[in-house]
């Protein structure tokens, strides 16, 4: 039992230091412009954010199952993001959210740009809500003139979690990669950036990077299409969010002394 509640109390200071959303920069390389105000690191940097605001275009295959129409229990796969050039326009980063000491650069945001692709899998639940247990999600920097392949893939956030509310399910997702490309002589694991170093500096030194990624949906601007196959497609246009969360220091020192204590508790009852 001492173990046991030792153990509770690791996870709760450890999950307790944990910063709902850490702040971050991005570095693209070049001063596009209209920059002159709270530069996180130079005029190639927006400044401090809070987190980055979105559109986005979904399709969902619903399996219906029970030849009964969508309904709980379905299976779902659900794409969203860019498909092509022509797509951009709502399927991007549409602006930031500074801090409460702003306005921030955003570093001429819109002669370069932020898009992504998605694709998630789960079930239906009531009322059309979305219950994913899988997949993942892309961001990618782009500048206009540039050919899809042309696209820096920036990092991917794969699925861990979800909440439902009424505005829409929000996931809890961990960038598991960043990309190989560069953007304006920037290494792609370079751009996002944190008080405690770069996106591909946390993940090279094995550092959880989590996200919170919000798809504002109503059911209301959902359409609705029968296959006639035993399958159902709906269509959105939505919005959301996205914001970061990295472990304090402190947590994982703590998870590392709690997980010592717990090896000598062991050793000392086998003893």
């Amino acid at each position: 039992m001492k173990t046991k509640s030792l153990l509770a109390g690791i996870i709760l200071a450890t999950s307790s230091s944990v910063a709902f959303a850490d702040q971050f920069y991005i570095d693209v390389g070049v001063d596009f412009g209209d920059n002159a105000r709270n530069q996180a690191a130079g005029a190639t940097t927006t400044g401090w954010l809070d987190q980055a605001t979105y559109n986005y275009q979904s399709t969902t295959l619903v399996t219906d199952a029970d030849m009964n129409g969508p309904d709980v229990g379905d299976a779902i796969t659900t794409v969203g993001g860019f498909t092509d050039v022509a797509s951009l326009g709502f399927n991007a980063v549409e602006g930031f959210l500074p801090n409460s000491f702003g306005p921030e650069s955003d570093n001429g945001y819109g002669d370069w740009g932020l898009t992504f692709q998605f694709e998630l899998t789960g079930s239906l639940g009531p009322a059309l809500a979305t219950n994913y247990t899988s997949g993942d999600i892309t961001f990618f920097y782009f500048e206009p003139g540039d050919a899809v392949g042309d696209f820096v893939e920036l990092f991917t956030l794969d699925f861990l979690s979800i909440a439902q509310s009424l505005g829409g399910p929000s996931l809890r997702t961990m960038v598991s990669s960043v990309g190989a490309g560069t953007v304006n002589g920037v290494a792609a694991g370079d751009v996002f950036n944190f008080a405690d170093g770069s996106m591909g500096d946390l993940v090279g030194d094995m550092v959880d990077v989590f996200s919170f990624v919000d798809f504002n949906t109503d059911p209301a601007d959902v359409t609705i299409t029968n296959n006639f196959d035993g399958t159902f497609t709906l269509q959105g246009n939505h919005d959301g969010s996205i914001s970061f969360q990295i472990p304090e220091p402190s947590s994982l020192a703590i998870l590392g002394l709690g997980l010592l204590g717990l090896g000598g508790a062991a050793r000392r009852r086998k003893s």
